[in-house]
């Protein structure tokens, strides 16, 4: 069968009622691919955004890393300097621990949302 007489059967049976189930079947896929992966990493990445700027807040951490060298309460003091720069320290600390594992939390729950649909057809086609 020559490539011209082939192409021409393609393009016949795209006119059809199975072409047209084929051709809407591969839209429905690629629909579903865009919508889960791309709209699922940005509801995550949203939610992500939101804890993070809330624990960022919470422990001050751009600010302490800021105002690293200043004093508490501005008093120039010796003793200021004492209560303040390891009082920074642990704020920055804790701050970078909490971000960290928030972020590995989110990595690995968008890890998990990629993989859950190979893992479910895998399971739906091995008993």
């Amino acid at each position: 069968m020559n490539k011209i007489n082939f192409f021409n059967k393609c393009a016949k049976i795209d006119k059809t009622l199975i072409g047209y189930f084929f051709k809407r079947v591969g839209f429905y896929c690629s629909d579903f691919i865009k919508a889960y992966f791309k709209g699922g990493y940005g509801f995550l990445f949203r939610i992500y955004q939101n804890y993070f700027s809330r624990i960022e807040r919470s422990t001050g951490l751009i600010v302490n890393i800021r105002y690293f060298t200043i004093p508490l309460w501005q008093q120039y003091a010796f003793a200021a300097y004492l209560i303040s720069i390891p009082y920074r320290i642990i704020r920055i600390i804790l701050g970078i621990v909490f971000l960290t594992i928030l972020t590995l939390f989110f990595s690995a729950l968008y890890l998990c949302w990629i993989f859950m649909p190979f893992y479910f057809i895998l399971k739906t086609i091995s008993p």
